[in-house]
């Protein structure tokens, strides 16, 4: 079940993905075949070329399943964090989505207001990054009476306050989605200071980007998806420091 929390979370990714300059993502990326015999990368700089194939899978996806409201807000995530020049970093997570390396970016959204303030965070995991295949989201929120935002989080999916949320995501042909939406297990997200500005982002007087680690680990489980699919769980049981974007908010 999803509380107004979420729907908080939703409009300030649609505020970010409307202010940003979507740019051409630098650098290159080592090959993810399935087929191929060299190891899979430790990192990937997605290319401009992979950015517009995720655009594409994306739209796709978002325009075939339009009663899904969780779609938009996640593909709109995943490329706002590509398109800012993030790296996406393999991380071992235990899971029985799919047996493919998974790669993982975060986003750490943080409002600043003088009558109080509030953070959230995404984590975004995926297993190619040429088109949308397989995806877990992993999603929390914190607020405060001050003006400095929330550096963490910690909560427990499932206890009805919806301060920490998760989802497993499989595209088929033609952008047929299964969803698996979490109902236990728990996630703890912290943040270190803003860093460097995030390289292919154009700030603005409300919406800065920064460069950040972020420390996450998370259990989530879900006993059946969408269409009767079976059970499906991710966990990360050691925390892991994930590279990840700041976009700091001054309204």
């Amino acid at each position: 079940m999803h509380s107004s929390i979420d729907h908080l979370r939703f409009s300030v990714a649609a505020l970010a993905f409307s202010g940003l300059v979507v740019a051409t993502a630098c650098g290159g990326s080592e090959s993810t075949d399935p087929g191929s015999t060299a190891p899979p990368p430790d990192k990937i700089q997605f290319t401009a070329g992979q950015v517009r194939s995720l655009d594409s899978t994306g739209q796709v996806i978002v325009g075939a399943n339009p009663t899904i409201p969780d779609l938009k807000s996640l593909v709109d995530s995943t490329l706002l964090v590509f398109t800012a020049g993030i790296e996406a970093k393999r991380v071992d997570i235990s899971t029985n989505l799919t047996t493919a390396p998974l790669y993982v970016v975060g986003i750490h959204r943080a409002v600043s207001r003088s009558s109080g303030s509030f953070s959230t965070w995404t984590l975004v995991a995926l297993d190619d990054p040429s088109k949308l295949a397989n995806l877990i989201e992993v999603s929390g929120f914190a607020q405060s009476s001050t003006a400095a935002p929330p550096a963490s989080v910690s909560g427990t999916i499932g206890d009805g306050s919806g301060v920490v949320n998760a989802m497993l995501l499989q595209v088929a042909a033609g952008g047929v989605v299964t969803l698996w939406h979490a109902n236990s297990g728990n996630v703890s997200f912290s943040s270190d200071a803003p860093g460097a500005a995030c390289p292919e982002f154009q700030a603005s007087t409300v919406v800065t980007c920064a460069l950040e680690t972020k420390h996450v680990r998370f259990i989530a489980n879900s006993p059946t998806g969408t269409g009767g699919a079976g059970a499906r769980q991710a966990s990360v049981a050691t925390t892991v420091d994930v590279p990840a974007m700041r976009l700091t908010y001054t309204p």
